[in-house]
Parts: C-alpha cells; sequence; structure tokens
C-alpha cells in the first residue's frame, strides 16, 4: 500500500492511524446516545425472525470471547458480530446516516463491540471507533451516493463493511498501511441488493456488514495484502457499484449534492467536517423503513391537531420522493417484515390508533380488520425528486369534502427535529419492554446510564448477555 495522499484508501488509513484522540463533547454525546439506542433495539430484536433462525446455526460455528446479545455462548468475533448486527436491524428500529443512506450504527456498534470483547477494550475505545468508522463510512458514501443506493444497492451491507472495517481497524491500533488493507479488504466483503427489503436477509445484510468489517480488520493485523484502487480505480467500488457512466453522474450532481453527496473522493480534510456533528444520525420514532417516517410525521400532526379518526376520513394522499416510494414496496404485507416496508399498512395502522408501535408489527397484528379496511384510503404519488428538493406532503380529504393538509422536510430523530436524552431513554425502556425474557435489566441501565470512556467494555456486554 503507497504512501500517495491522493489515494483514498492511503489517505483514510494515515487519518486512522494518526487522528488525535481529541473529541468534541457534543461527538462524544452523540456517540453515546448511538450506542444506547442499538442496545437499546438490539434486545428484544434478538428473538425476531432473522436472529432467532440465526443462532441454532451461528451457535455451532464455535466458541470465543465475544457476546452475543441474550445469549449465554460467547462466540468468535466476526460470528458475535454477525449475530448482533442482524438483531440490531431485525426491527427497522436503528438509526440512520444520510451521508451513506445506510443504517450506520446497527453495522458500526456490533463490529466494535465484538472486537472490544476481543481486545478487552473500554467504553473509551467503541466511542472513538464509532466516531472514526462512522466518518470513513461517509466519505466513501458521499464519493457513490445517492445513485449507488437509488440504483438498488442496499447500502447498509455495503458501505457498512467499509465503516466498521475502519472502526475496527481504529481500536486494533493498526498503523496507516494497514487500516488502508483493512478498508480495501472490506469491499470484497461488501454486498446486499434492496431486493431483499422485506425479507429475513434484509437485516442479515447489517450482520454481514459487521462480520465483514471485523474480519478485513484482523485480517489486515495477520498480515494479508489488499489492493490500492478497490474505492476508485477502473474496477473499484464507484465504478462498479455505481456504473460505467458514474463520471457524468457526478457532474450532474455539480451544484445540487444533498448531504455532501459530491460523487467524488475527498483526501483533504478527512476529519473536517465531522460527520457525526455535522450531519449526525437519524434516531428512529417508529420500528419500520426510515422512508415511512416523514409521512408518519404528518399524519400524526394532522390527527393530533385537528382530532379525526378513521371513520371521519375519506382519503389519505402522500406525496413524496419517488426514492422513498420506491422503498415502499409492498401494498398488502402478509409478514411483519413485508408490513415495515408498507406504506398503505403503516398509515392506515396510524390512522385507527394514533400511533406505529413494535406491537403493530407483530404477527398476529398484520391481518387487523380494522387496519385492513383503511388500507385503500391511502393514496400515493411519486414525485421525481430528491429528498432535500422535496418534503413529504400528507392531505387528509374528510367525508365532509375539507382537506387538511401538511409537509415535513426532515422526520422527528433527525438533526433538524432532534430526539431528547429523555425520548430516547424512554424507546430505550419501551424496547426492553418488549423483551420479557431478559434478565439484566437494571444491571444493563445502570451501565448505560454511566458510559464512562474509561470504564470496561465487559461491563457493557456482559449486562447484555444470558
Amino acid at each position: 500500500m503507497t504512501s500517495d495522499s491522493s489515494s483514498p484508501l492511503a489517505a483514510y488509513g494515515q487519518w486512522l492511524a494518526d487522528c488525535p484522540r481529541e473529541w468534541p463533547s457534543e461527538a462524544l454525546h452523540i456517540a453515546r446516545r448511538s450506542l444506547i439506542d442499538t442496545v437499546a433495539v438490539m434486545v428484544p430484536g434478538a428473538a425476531d425472525s432473522a436472529p432467532a433462525k440465526l443462532w441454532p446455526l451461528v451457535s455451532t460455528w464455535g466458541s470465543g470471547p465475544s457476546v452475543a446479545v441474550l445469549q449465554p455462548q460467547t462466540l468468535s468475533p466476526p460470528n458475535a458480530a454477525l449475530f448482533n448486527g442482524t438483531a440490531a436491524h431485525a426491527m427497522d428500529f436503528d438509526d440512520n446516516f444520510d451521508p451513506a443512506k445506510a443504517h450506520a450504527s446497527a453495522v458500526l456498534i456490533p463490529a466494535l463491540l465484538a472486537i472490544g470483547d476481543l481486545e478487552e477494550s473500554s467504553i473509551g475505545d467503541v466511542l472513538d471507533g464509532y466516531i472514526t468508522g462512522l466518518q470513513i463510512m461517509g466519505l466513501v458514501g458521499q464519493a457513490v451516493n445517492p445513485f449507488h443506493r437509488s440504483r438498488g444497492w442496499h447500502a447498509t451491507g455495503t458501505l457498512g463493511a467499509i465503516g466498521a472495517a475502519a472502526g475496527c481497524a481504529r481500536m486494533l491500533g493498526l498503523d496507516a498501511t494497514h487500516a488502508a488493507i483493512a478498508v480495501s479488504i472490506s469491499t470484497s466483503l461488501a454486498g446486499g441488493f434492496m431486493s431483499q427489503f422485506g425479507s429475513d436477509t434484509k437485516p442479515l445484510h447489517a450482520g454481514l456488514a459487521a462480520a465483514g468489517g471485523v474480519q478485513a480488520a484482523l485480517f489486515a493485523r495477520a498480515g494479508l495484502t489488499a489492493g490500492e484502487a478497490t474505492l476508485d480505480g477502473q474496477t473499484g467500488m464507484r465504478t462498479l457499484m455505481v456504473g460505467q457512466d458514474v463520471e457524468d453522474l457526478a457532474r450532474e450532481m455539480e451544484g445540487k449534492a444533498e448531504h455532501g453527496q459530491t460523487m467524488r473522493f475527498s483526501t483533504e480534510n478527512i476529519g473536517e467536517p465531522l460527520h457525526v456533528l455535522e450531519h449526525g444520525l437519524k434516531v428512529k420514532r417508529f420500528p419500520n423503513c426510515g422512508s415511512l417516517h416523514r409521512s408518519l410525521d404528518g399524519l400524526l400532526e394532522l390527527r393530533e391537531a385537528h382530532g379525526f379518526g378513521p371513520d371521519d376520513v375519506d382519503h389519505v394522499l402522500v406525496r413524496a420522493p419517488a426514492a422513498h416510494l420506491r422503498n415502499l414496496m409492498h401494498e398488502n404485507p402478509q409478514t411483519p417484515s413485508e408490513a415495515k416496508f408498507s406504506l398503505e399498512y403503516s398509515m392506515a395502522g396510524a390512522l385507527v390508533t394514533g400511533a406505529s408501535t413494535l406491537s403493530d408489527y407483530l404477527p398476529e397484528s398484520i391481518q387487523r380488520p380494522e387496519v385492513r379496511e383503511q388500507m385503500p384510503k391511502i393514496r400515493k404519488e411519486y414525485v421525481e425528486l430528491l429528498e432535500s428538493e422535496f418534503p413529504t406532503e400528507v392531505h387528509v380529504t374528510l367525508n365532509n369534502g375539507q382537506t387538511l393538509s401538511t409537509s415535513v422536510p426532515m422526520p422527528v430523530g433527525s438533526k433538524a427535529v432532534p430526539m431528547s436524552d429523555a425520548q430516547l431513554w424512554a424507546k430505550l425502556e419501551g424496547c426492553l419492554d418488549a423483551a420479557p425474557q431478559f434478565a439484566q435489566r437494571e444491571a444493563l441501565l445502570e451501565v448505560l446510564g454511566n458510559l464512562d470512556a474509561e470504564r470496561p467494555l465487559r461491563h457493557l456486554t456482559g449486562a447484555l448477555q444470558a
């Protein structure tokens, strides 16, 4: 691996090795919030469909030092990351990260916890790995998005592996050359198609990316070599996972890039702006696809303001960016996984109950007659504009002919409309309530309430064990 600073791999490896561990207090606060949020969704997620099917298999692949959430058996770091990453994304209640168009924390946190158990790290080590891994994930995301995502790649599986490799390389203390190799290797472990949405394989993508990041960093530490142009070369990620027209697309984005998505690799001032501060994370208010959230926020805002119920409504029209609506492909969902990607089901449910909660996505909830009766009232219009160019519009037409309307540019939980620390803690407690089989609730709450940087990580991972 060369030291050419114009090479993204070399520049990112140098930054991972050399950047001081001196983060602003707000950056550390956001990282702690992300840790709390991810642990919150992992606990009930461990019993969800995909992890429940995965555990009998992965538990036979050998033991190791890393904790698997809600399980008595510890696993090798890659296998713990695989299980915990799948659990973190199973309910689709984990955060979103705009530069990468990915579920960042569901990949980063499980990977870093697995490496932390291996290395007997501190909580501060995990926070440092999170901030640095998120930065590299975001920078690579900005070089391939929005078209990487809009052309059907599930960026949680692709860019997640790269961010996890970077964060794990940082936690392992790899030098510049080996950190760059870790990122390079991760491109060979990156994958996932949006055609898997609504199936068990969608959350498995997060687990595979977390495991891939762990493997890539450990492969690099073991001395394996890797290509120097796997990000920006003629046969690198940018060309292969965007398309041969990538340069034309980059020119098209000039002057109108959102979330810093310039379609080009930045190799200068890699740590500025710091993505955890500049972009933040979208913490989810609802346990379903993030493309639903602006629509749900708008409907619930109108319902609360005007007091209508389902019997008062003739129809609801959602006008939203086409990229959002294309993610919501299940118009007649038959499973909880499909329901999380259904505008019709989720909006009808919110119209009936005035909320959208974990209980709406239980197997016994999907066929509720009172919700199914409302689904034909939900209409949609695809708007071929970027999400930053067009806020989601919700128009509720009542039976008396009156139309109530609102527009939502950013969802609750985003940087623009942040979820408070108290709201995040309430989400944590609600998630733990949904996991009655979890016996270490009080121990876990104590650790999450005191995430001191010097505290051994094992205090946290031990509280996650069965």
